[in-house]
């Protein structure tokens, strides 16, 4: 049930209208720029969202010229942004938009759940906010406003509670103003009513918030243990030829997935022995010699609840010929990001390496010839 405005939309809205932050998408109300973003923005930063946003609309304008992009393509405007699940799903539903829907992302929930990558709050936010239909958008902003306001305990993630913080959303929600009602409430547990230190005597609902009342908003909402941190210790090899480096798409490596990497060997400590170093695990698949000439300051990386400790070394070997080994291909650094997919580890290494000029500008001797 949707209500008329009350209390709660009574004083979200008009703080929502004259605070909000100024970002792109908010410019319009677009259901493909308002799906985009909606899709950029999950488990990832704002900061970091508003420069692939601009990108990704520069090279793809229109839905149209999403759906006709190749996955490779879209995999490197993607890069460095995580998760890369994302733009494959959105890739396949905008497929599916103008296959199915004639180009136009569809105005029925059910529909819109049947889109790859579309779940109920995706599709509530594109429905609401660029078609002003009354769906409530429930993310963790939203469960964190929502205990703290009403001081309700259990974890949102279990269906009954998930289930009445729906309700809440709902019974909050003006029939008049779906859409900014939602992002008034993502904006006030992004902004305002944020995890670590809430800025309750800034919040336009702090006189009726149970949990200020009681002072307790930091022990809202009651989540469960996060997921244990996995640490993770990874040789990252660096072989140059003519300006372009060796890049691998990992097999061992669940998480980096169809992307292009410097090639990487696991010798993280485990109960069982280390594994062998990244010139020799080169050795072994390339069939060639393959020496360490020098060491790069050490990095580390956090991906998820992964946390790795990158150690890039400078490789040589004897000519080798990848022709035929679709897992391995050269790369000049210009085009990682831009025509290459590739992940942020790649990214971070690339920009260690053109910090380090010696190491770049080192002329390769004549056991350094390459194919």
């Amino acid at each position: 049930m949707v209500n008329k405005r009350n209390s709660v939309s009574e004083a979200l809205l008009p703080w929502y209208r004259r605070d909000q932050r100024d970002l792109p998408w908010r410019r319009d109300s677009d259901p493909y720029h308002v799906w985009l973003s909606e899709v950029m923005l999950q488990q990832t930063r704002v900061e970091t969202v508003v420069a692939y946003y601009h990108r990704f609309l520069k090279r793809f304008p229109t839905l149209a010229d999403l759906a006709r992009a190749r996955e490779e393509e879209v995999l490197a405007l993607w890069s460095g942004l995580g998760y890369y699940r994302r733009a494959r799903s959105l890739l396949a539903g905008a497929r599916q938009v103008v296959s199915q829907f004639g180009g136009e992302f569809p105005k029925t929930l059910e529909d819109a759940l049947s889109l790859p990558g579309v779940g109920n709050y995706t599709a509530a936010a594109v429905l609401s906010i660029a078609y002003g239909l009354p769906h409530p958008v429930v993310d963790g902003n939203v469960e964190r406003v929502i205990t703290r306001y009403l001081r309700l305990p259990g974890n949102p993630k279990r269906t009954v509670v998930a289930r009445k913080l729906r309700e809440v959303a709902c019974g909050w929600l003006p029939a008049d103003a779906s859409g900014d009602f939602n992002q008034a409430l993502m904006e006030l547990g992004a902004t305002i009513c944020t995890p670590g230190r809430p800025k309750c005597a800034e919040c336009p609902l702090n006189s009726a918030c149970k949990a200020r009342q009681h002072g307790d908003a930091d022990r809202f909402p009651r989540l469960p243990a996060p997921r244990p941190t996995e640490h993770l210790e990874l040789e990252v090899g660096i072989l140059e030829s003519r300006g372009r480096y060796l890049m691998e798409r990992p097999v061992d490596f669940g998480f980096l997935e169809g992307l292009w990497v410097f090639p990487l060997a696991d010798t993280t400590k485990r109960t069982a022995p280390r594994g062998p170093g990244i010139a020799a695990r080169l050795a072994e698949r390339l069939g060639v010699d393959v020496q360490a000439t020098a060491e790069l300051v050490p990095l580390r990386h956090a991906i998820t609840f992964r946390r790795i400790a990158l150690r890039p070394i400078r490789l040589k070997t004897s000519k080798i010929d990848i022709r035929g080994r679709q897992e391995f291909r050269w790369a000049r650094a210009g085009d990682f990001g831009r025509t290459v997919p590739v992940s942020s580890i790649c990214l971070k290494i690339a920009s260690r390496i053109d910090r380090d000029r010696s190491l770049c500008n080192e002329e390769l001797g004549e056991n350094g010839r390459f194919s």
